[in-house]
């Protein structure tokens, strides 16, 4: 209480996440009656859109976690060929714009389908929960595969090796020691995909047809019936298994089951894979990269195509109708890098704060940072549109509405990345400084921002990359005057205009993947892990 930066900081913090993170999530869940949830029970339609987000979350969750635990295996393996090929194809969805995956594989596997009408003469209708389930696990197994895969990296060799001494075959030692240690690394992948899918907005929208689920319907009661009341019930239901998701992730990441703790060894290298799982993991992740790159090259191809399924004539007259909305583009560029200069600033800021357990409050200022965590974007979106379309602050109709929104919607991992930077340096670094008269805003600037500048740019690339490709939250907030990129996608699909929504997604695309090359060579090859 005697630093008044820190108390300045701490009160300045605290009042932002209570304005723009609590009031929001408090006007949804107040906004509806009690009538309102009860009126749930005479919407049919409602119900199965309740059933179906839980159903799509197991689903999803269970195949995307099967594909990135398969993933995650090669990868550690150290001699199983073509790794480095596979290490970038597992990342490569979580840098696109959310309903990607869903819209290449209508263009490929749709009723007028490249692969399924052109090639083989087939007339299949991938809408549906097929193609949603197809489009959540091809989009959210990379993130099992970050996770799985640091879990089997930190178990040592010489424990298979132990093992493979007293008699245990491959197998035996794949049952007995490997999965077992990385079984808590799995559960927490599950949650953490599971949380993912729930929330996932972009994808069902498209691919999703006449399958409710309550991100979709919360959006289509506003948009078809401008019924907000609505939209915030619905909204409301999907935050409580999000909140649930979140908090059992955050236990089972909190008790620090990742890391296997020994006595005295050594760890020593990976013995050879198994001729036969070899086999097995190459073929497994070679089909599963086909699947990724018919992503890319079906979105490439059907900006380029004069009319999708019927001439498939060159042209670059959708790449003129893409380049003709350039200031949506604009539009998210200039969102994207406000609230990634404003979240790394923030999670700077905050972790700096929280990093001492002793000051007042410290404890709920983190909890704080990482609420925005456990809500939807969907939910948050809502909570924006409600809190600030009129006094004490209105900001709908701005693009100051749609910065805040993103900016507090990645604070928790701009905070998180924030707070290990902090933990890596020594303390002794911040007491030398303040022996020689040095204030606590004085050590920030002169010692701290020095070296932590490589951190908060990953925060700010992380938050520019996923501010341009998000479509749940910008959904509710763009206006005429600014509407953003991935807006003016889903408009175009709407509107059937396939190619132009095609060479408008690859322009997405190469900047997002443009703002990746800038990070890579800057921060280097870590910025792919954090």
């Amino acid at each position: 209480m005697g630093d008044p930066v820190l108390l300045l900081g701490l009160l300045g913090a605290a009042l932002l996440i209570a304005l723009f993170v609590l009031y929001p999530v408090i006007r949804v869940l107040t906004y509806p009656s009690p009538v309102d949830f009860l009126a749930l029970l005479d919407h049919p339609r409602w119900l199965r859109a309740i059933v179906n987000s839980l159903v799509m979350t197991v689903l999803s969750t269970i195949t995307a976690c099967i594909l990135g635990f398969v993933f995650a295996l090669a990868l550690t393996r150290p001699d199983v060929p073509g790794k480095s090929f596979f290490r970038t194809i597992s990342i490569l969805p979580l840098f696109s714009p959310p309903f990607t995956v869903a819209f290449s594989y209508l263009l490929l596997f749709g009723r007028l389908g490249l692969i399924t009408h052109t090639v083989l003469n087939l007339r299949v209708d991938i809408l549906g929960w097929r193609g949603l389930w197809l489009s959540q696990t091809i989009s959210f197994f990379p993130i099992a595969t970050l996770a799985i895969s640091r879990v089997l990296e930190n178990i040592p060799p010489s424990i298979e090796f132990v093992a493979k001494n007293l008699g245990a075959n491959d197998v035996s030692v794949f049952r007995t020691v490997t999965a077992p240690l990385a079984r808590p690394g799995v559960a927490a992948a599950m949650l953490l995909v599971a949380l993912y899918v729930l929330a996932d907005f972009g994808n069902p929208l498209i691919i999703g047809g006449d399958f409710p689920i309550l991100a979709t319907e919360a959006w289509y009661q506003i948009e078809g019936w401008a019924d907000q009341r609505a939209a915030a019930m619905l909204a409301s239901l999907l935050l409580v298994p999000a909140a649930i998701l979140f908090l059992l992730e955050r236990r089972w990441v909190g008790r620090r089951l990742y890391t296997t703790v020994l006595g005295r060894g050594v760890r020593g290298e990976r013995g050879p894979t198994p001729p036969g799982l070899k086999v097995f993991l190459v073929a497994f992740c070679s089909l599963v990269a086909i699947f990724v790159t018919l992503i890319y090259a079906g979105i490439v191809i059907g900006g380029l195509t004069r009319v999708w399924g019927a001439d498939w004539h060159l042209t670059l007259r959708h790449w003129a109708e893409a380049i003709k909305r350039w200031p949506h583009v604009q539009n998210s560029l200039v969102v994207s890098a406000g609230a990634g200069v404003l979240a790394a600033i923030l999670g700077f800021v905050i972790a700096y704060i929280a990093r001492e357990r002793s000051i007042l409050g410290s404890t709920l200022l983190d909890a704080g940072a990482m609420m925005p965590a456990a809500i939807p974007g969907v939910f948050l979106g809502i909570g924006y549109l409600l809190a600030f379309n009129g006094p004490p602050l209105p900001l709908a109709g701005t693009i100051w509405i749609l910065i805040l929104a993103l900016a507090f919607w990645s604070l928790p991992f701009a905070y998180k990345t924030a707070a290990a930077g902090f933990r890596q340096i020594d303390r002794s670094l911040e007491e030398a400084a303040g022996n020689l008269g040095a204030t606590s805003l004085r050590v920030l600037i002169d010692v701290y921002v020095p070296l932590l500048r490589r951190t908060a740019g990953v925060a700010f690339i992380a938050t520019f990359v996923n501010s341009v490709t998000n479509l749940s939250i910008t959904m509710f907030l763009v206006t005429a005057h600014y509407l953003v990129a991935t807006v003016s996608v889903l408009a175009l699909v709407s509107d059937n205009r396939l190619g132009v929504g095609a060479a408008l997604t690859t322009l997405l695309l190469a900047l997002t993947f443009g703002a990746l090359t800038l990070g890579f060579r800057w921060i280097g090859p870590d910025i792919l892990m954090e």
